[in-house]
């Protein structure tokens, strides 16, 4: 039974699922505690960021005026992260803080956090409590451009951030269908409500990408679908690839493939694409709870597949040029942390999103754990990534096309990007 009044963690023990629950109340604040809570968060940026992809964030009316127009709005390619429906309401995408930081506009109404504006300048607060200016990001001129059959170019591809185009050539998961689906996922209800297109032909593709790329925006690019049959997907890949090779003028793609988990002999045909990098949508490190947390993921790419395959994709596109994918916050510290270190030991970048409730998905309703709890446990992670000394693949995936996790900005916190 899911609550939305609870945080509830799940845990599997002797093969059974167990739930601890902690009471989520607001509780009041005195002058005191406000000050110090706003010091704290204007000097710790990513405790700040974790607060605000955890608690959500609202803008009033006239703070969100040029959203969709001027700056740059939501166009859900594959996921939904609002943790409420907003239909009829443009959005922003993400925004910046004050330090160049990306975070990812999360749509809460009931969050301490909002966005007004005064003077036309945007202004983030907590509570009553001022914490730092902020920026909407400008639309890209792209998104204006339609395409042949009379399509929007942006329903076809979106920039994640500032300088990262995202095309998601299928969404479709085939989990859904029996019930296996991951339980933090929403990618049905997502494209249920969204006006992006399910599918995307593989010229169009490369049209926006010529556009995208001729406006000086965009770095690198990321791809990924559902979970569908692996000889269609790498053959649907491999069309994708060519049609951008042949509108950017480029021989290999600065930026990331991030297919339905890539084995054996499809591990090489993707590289062969000419894609720099690969992912490994491994969500879970600990095996037990990968195992109830992705239930249909799990029968058919099993905890040993995943770094099998992981090993293979390293020695064929190199150091760095791989990444480990995860879910923080659905498993405890100690086994994320063994699993980036044991990922950087084999030469493997990590890129671990930060997990709140959606609406649609199976654990709607619950809540995460708290900003300080993820501050330090990137942190920790960023050390292990630090001593490793893999390639960073800035080339392929960087703090500005990365709105909703936090290891870049802990890297960089330590001079590293």
């Amino acid at each position: 039974m899911l609550l939305s009044n609870v945080f509830s963690f799940a845990k599997v023990f002797r093969g059974s699922i167990v739930f601890w629950s902690v009471p989520s109340g607001r509780y009041s604040l005195g002058n005191k505690e406000r000050k110090i809570m706003k010091e704290e968060m204007t000097s710790d940026t990513i405790e700040l960021k974790a607060a605000l992809l955890v608690e959500g964030i609202n803008a009033t009316k006239e703070a969100l005026a040029g959203v969709g127009t001027k700056y740059k709005e939501q166009n859900h390619g594959l996921f939904g992260w609002d943790m409420e429906e907003h239909a009829d309401c443009k959005l922003p995408d993400d925004f910046l803080l004050p330090d160049g930081t990306v975070v990812q506009f999360r749509l809460n109404s009931s969050s301490p956090f909002s966005v007004l504006i005064n003077k036309e300048i945007l202004r983030l607060y907590h509570g009553d409590n001022h914490i730092c200016d902020v920026q909407w990001i400008k639309r890209p001129e792209f998104y204006n451009h339609k395409i042949d059959d009379n399509k929007k170019m942006v329903q076809i591809g979106q920039v994640g951030g500032e300088d990262c185009l995202f095309f998601c050539y299928q969404n479709y998961c085939s989990h859904f269908s029996s019930g296996q689906e991951c339980l933090f996922c929403n990618l049905v209800s997502t494209s249920k409500t969204s006006a992006v297109l399910k599918k995307k032909d593989t010229e169009m593709i490369g049209e926006v990408s010529s556009l995208a790329w001729e406006e000086g925006i965009v770095n690198h690019i990321l791809l990924t679908g559902g979970c569908f049959a692996h000889e269609s997907e790498v053959s649907t890949v491999e069309k994708i690839i060519a049609s951008i090779k042949k509108h950017v003028g480029k021989d290999r793609i600065p930026g990331t493939i991030l297919p339905s988990p890539a084995k054996g002999d499809d591990i090489k045909r993707y590289y062969n694409t000419g894609i720099q990098a690969i992912g490994y949508s491994m969500e879970i490190w600990d095996e037990a709870l990968y195992q109830a947390i992705c239930p249909g993921k799990a029968k058919t790419t099993s905890h040993t597949q995943f770094l099998q395959s992981i090993e293979s994709a390293v020695h064929i596109f190199g150091e760095g040029n791989v990444y480990g994918v995860f879910v923080l916050g659905l498993e405890p510290k100690d086994t994320f942390l063994d699993g980036v270190e044991t990922l950087t030991n084999m030469g493997v970048n990590i890129v671990p999103f930060i997990w709140s409730p959606n609406p649609g998905s199976r654990l709607a309703g619950h809540r995460a754990p708290s900003s300080k709890w993820y501050a330090e446990v990137i942190r920790e992670a960023a050390n292990i990534v630090t001593a490793g000394e893999v390639p960073s693949g800035t080339e392929n995936h960087c703090y500005r096309c990365d709105g909703n996790n936090l290891l870049h900005d802990a890297l960089r916190e330590k001079g590293l990007e």
